[in-house]
């Protein structure tokens, strides 16, 4: 534990109506909804979050309305997120206000909590590697890359147990995000410290995996570029193709073909020892050349026509991975330091509770009768 710098009156600070933008946005709210909670006009709502300063009454009103202490509309953004720094793995059926709202909800987890909770524990170290645009260029050169890293961590070249928990032991902090829907598949930061949003909405443990092996990819070559497009999230899938299942031991590995068949109980062992979807296995199968383009595009319909496109067979064989690091880290806080903590951070114990599913810290010591 370090020493506690908790002690700051955050309320000697001016109000920053950016703060107000920022809690509003993140609870999926626009300004005509906070203008009929302070029954006044939309305008005045905008005013309040840029020069007009709210009275007492309508300070208590926002607090409420948007589940954060009054305090939290007296704090600075400290390390605000901007579009081109976020990495987003989204659906197209995603829209701006949904992306904006989860870089609020991960702006003032990180702005008003993580930064705090980094003053009271120390996280692992963080460990990605520094790579360049020739390293990443050609899908021979991306192989390259997540071949170095498995080198770098000492992973070998089998299955990885866990992925989130290979996140965190490299210094990623892996957030729940509630209110993320499937129109987001997975989303990443690197500003003070890397961060990946897991999507609780999303049920198939290997496209979980795959997602969170994607962000990393992201946050190893793609530090300081706008991604998106189709160029940089096909390098991510490369990454995390070749990360997950290492060319060499993935294709002494590969079941053989039936004749003109799949062995489909043979390729759901495969998913199972691996960790990886039936539609990732066949992808990487086809382009390592242990398959044909066409018989992957066969066993790709296959699997949709047989009713398996959201859940596989052999997706109750494995466990969803949960991130356990920032838990941990609460629960090691004395109940003192953590009052003191949620005090600063302006945050309700509910938002934490139920947007980024945390616990609260259980008392260390218990009286007895």
């Amino acid at each position: 534990m370090k020493q506690s710098s908790l002690f700051t009156d955050i309320k000697t600070l001016d109000y920053n109506g950016d703060k107000l933008r920022i809690a509003r946005v993140a609870s999926g709210l626009s300004l005509v909804d906070v203008g009929k909670e302070l029954v006044v006009t939309r305008q005045y709502a905008h005013k309040l979050e840029n020069e007009a300063i709210p009275s007492d009454e309508q300070l208590a009103q926002l607090a409420s309305l948007l589940n954060v202490k009054e305090d939290f509309f007296f704090s600075p953004r400290k390390r605000p997120i901007e579009v081109d720094q976020c990495h987003f793995r989204s659906l197209r059926s995603s829209t701006q206000t949904l992306k904006k709202m989860i870089m609020a909800q991960v702006e003032m987890f990180d702005d008003n909590f993580l930064s705090l909770l980094n003053e009271e524990v120390d996280f692992p170290e963080v460990r990605l590697l520094e790579v360049c645009d020739k390293d990443i260029q050609t899908v021979a050169s991306i192989e390259g890359v997540a071949e170095h890293f498995r080198r770098e961590l000492g992973l070998g070249l089998g299955p990885i147990s866990n992925v989130i928990k290979l996140a965190e032991s490299i210094g990623c902090i892996v957030v729940n995000l509630s209110e993320a829907d499937e129109r987001v598949d997975a989303f990443s930061i690197y500003n003070g410290r890397p961060i990946i949003v897991r999507n609780t909405a999303k049920t198939s443990p290997c496209r979980l995996r795959f997602d969170i092996s994607h962000e990393i990819g992201h946050l190893i070559m793609h530090r300081g570029v706008e991604t998106g497009c189709r160029i940089t999230e096909a390098q991510a899938n490369n990454f995390a193709s070749a990360f997950l299942m290492p060319r060499s031991s993935f294709s002494a590995e590969f079941p053989r073909m039936r004749g003109q068949y799949f062995n489909w109980e043979a390729l759901e062992e495969l998913k199972v020892r691996w960790g990886v979807s039936l539609k990732a296995i066949i992808y990487r199968a086809s382009k390592l050349g242990l398959i044909t383009p066409e018989k992957a595009k066969t066993g790709f319909t296959t699997i949709s026509r047989s009713g398996q496109a959201k859940v596989e067979n052999g997706d109750d064989r494995l466990i969803t991975e949960e991130p356990q690091m920032i838990q941990r880290a609460i629960d090691m806080l004395d109940s003192y330091t953590w009052i003191k903590l949620m005090k600063q951070s302006g945050l309700n114990e509910s938002t934490l509770i139920n947007r980024y599913r945390l616990k609260t810290p259980k008392p260390h010591l218990v009286s007895v009768q």
